[in-house]
């Protein structure tokens, strides 16, 4: 793997953070946050390296907050820290994604029933907004922002149920679905279905229609998961034919 590529990336998403002043738990938000959100992007590559002095160095702060980072991304998948604890990106296993997309559903079916119940007028109308945002970036092409939306919307509808408990669970599992997105949306088909597919739970939300939102959502999952599989069969006849 070529480690040149990988810190001038880290660099220039360094930008983001403000100074490294603040509390401990502070640092470690940042950077968590940062850097995974450049392994779900695609900027840090399955593979790569992480190396714990030279990140401390680009993001402004010591080896402490990005060391215990490495150990939050490794809970949740996004990267393996080795025993001579070396840390890398790690590669989406695609049998624990569609694990984890089947887990979801279920979670993210039961959150829709209840925000139907519990979803308020502003959190419809930012709903509204983030729908139009899909839209204007499908009818782009722009696939980058419009899996960002995408995350927006299936995280804003699980805040709208407003069941603590449950919104807890589904962040655990969230960081390796939102991988999984990114592979299923290379099946242009499948991004076209999950398109429509979230006109209408759109359209079922606005109309606190629980149960036919219920029966969207985990459709809207498996659905997820056989286009995971179908993307896997289609890159192993790839690699057959070469």
């Amino acid at each position: 793997m070529d480690q040149s590529r990988q810190m001038p990336l880290v660099e220039k998403q360094a930008e983001r953070l403000p100074a490294a002043n603040g509390r401990k738990g502070d640092l470690h938000r940042q950077a968590t946050n940062l850097l995974r959100h450049m392994i779900l992007s695609g900027e840090l590559r399955p593979g790569e390296r992480l190396r714990e002095v030279e990140l401390g160095e680009r993001l402004g702060m010591s080896r402490t907050p990005v060391r215990e980072t490495f150990r939050t991304l490794a809970a949740e998948g996004l990267v393996n820290v080795l025993p001579n604890r070396s840390v890398w990106v790690s590669e989406l296993d695609k049998a624990e994604a569609a694990e984890v997309f089947a887990v979801l559903g279920v979670l993210e079916a039961f959150a829709g029933r209840l925000a139907c119940q519990r979803i308020t007028p502003a959190q419809i109308e930012r709903l509204a907004e983030l729908q139009d945002d899909l839209e204007r970036h499908y009818f782009a092409g722009e696939r980058r922002n419009y899996l960002e939306t995408n995350r927006m919307i299936h995280a804003h509808l699980v805040e709208a149920s407003g069941n603590k408990s449950l919104i807890r669970a589904w962040r655990l599992l969230v960081p390796q679905a939102e991988r999984a997105r990114q592979v299923s949306t290379l099946d242009h088909q499948r991004w076209g279905e999950a398109f429509q597919e979230h006109r209408e739970i759109f359209d079922a939300i606005v109309g606190r229609n629980a149960p036919r939102l219920q029966q969207l959502m985990e459709a809207h999952f498996v659905n997820g998961i056989e286009s995971m599989k179908k993307t896997e069969e289609d890159l192993r006849g790839l690699r057959s034919r070469v």
